[in-house]
């Protein structure tokens, strides 16, 4: 019966295809920078333990999820979302569409924005940006403190302001077939910040993750130098399973960083700051 650990049996089937490494063959500097990363986060879904208990991350860690990549974004940083800063011109008053997702339509959202700027004190004649800054915020994102009574087609209704991005999320999130919308859709959005990883491109489960106190976003930021006392120093912290995983990327890992190191490379965040 093999007796090898759960944890060395997934970590050799997610290995990268790297060969050995060689610095006099060392080929591309962003494919040895990149192939450190990747081995990194091998090495946290493999020993990492969570911030709020000792269970280890590589469960329900595979080959599908890239390495511990984050899904939302499928490591690109960014998706595309709606963008607030387009929504409002803040130059224009209610009366003269400061809210442009809606202006010059007839629809009920019109006709609740001017009861609710009624109701909360906006001046509808008056440019927005000569007027109190929390109006806009609640044009945005919505009112929740009562809701709106306003009259659309002769028939009253009552309902919660809910913001104009809310509205359009719905819209996006709904799958509107309607030309109108999509076109607003695509005018108002753009990339932004992945929200689910922060921009670091990482799975929620891996930057829970933590060796020595550090993520691996931390670890990602140190120097060079200091990368490489943090990697070296690893086993006086590890228990015997984990060591054996440890021993399965420290080779490749520390090789690399020894050559990154003596051809002068400070970080590998090398995008950082510049």
């Amino acid at each position: 019966m093999d007796n090898r650990t759960e944890g060395v049996i997934i970590l050799e089937n997610l290995l990268l295809p790297q060969e050995k490494f060689n610095e006099k063959r060392a080929g591309s500097l962003v494919g040895t920078i990149t192939a450190v990363s990747e081995y990194l986060r091998l090495l946290y879904a493999m020993i990492g333990k969570c911030r709020d208990s000792s269970s280890r991350t590589f469960q329900g860690f595979s080959a599908k999820s890239s390495y511990g990549t984050c899904t939302s974004c499928n490591g690109t940083e960014t998706v595309i979302d709606i963008d607030p800063a387009r929504m409002i011109a803040s130059e224009l008053s209610l009366k003269h569409g400061a809210v442009l997702l809606w202006a010059g339509t007839i629809c009920a959202p019109v006709f609740k924005i001017k009861a609710l700027a009624k109701m909360i004190g906006i001046d509808y004649e008056k440019p927005l940006a000569e007027q109190d800054r929390r109006f806009m915020d609640i044009l945005l994102y919505g009112y929740e403190q009562e809701p709106v009574s306003y009259v659309y087609k002769k028939k009253q209704a009552t309902s919660f302001y809910r913001g104009c991005v809310t509205d359009l999320r719905y819209m996006r999130d709904a799958g509107t077939k309607s030309k109108g919308n999509l076109r607003a859709i695509r005018f108002f959005s753009k990339h932004v910040r992945c929200a689910a990883c922060n921009g670091s491109k990482m799975a929620p489960e891996l930057l829970a993750a933590t060796i020595q106190g550090r993520s691996i976003v931390d670890t990602l930021r140190l120097p060079i130098q200091e990368l490489l006392l943090f990697i070296r120093g690893l086993p006086h912290s590890l228990d015997v399973h984990e060591l054996e995983v440890y021993s399965q990327v420290k080779d490749e890992i520390e090789l690399r960083l020894v050559y990154l190191n003596k051809i002068g490379l400070k970080s590998l965040m090398i995008h950082e700051g510049e």
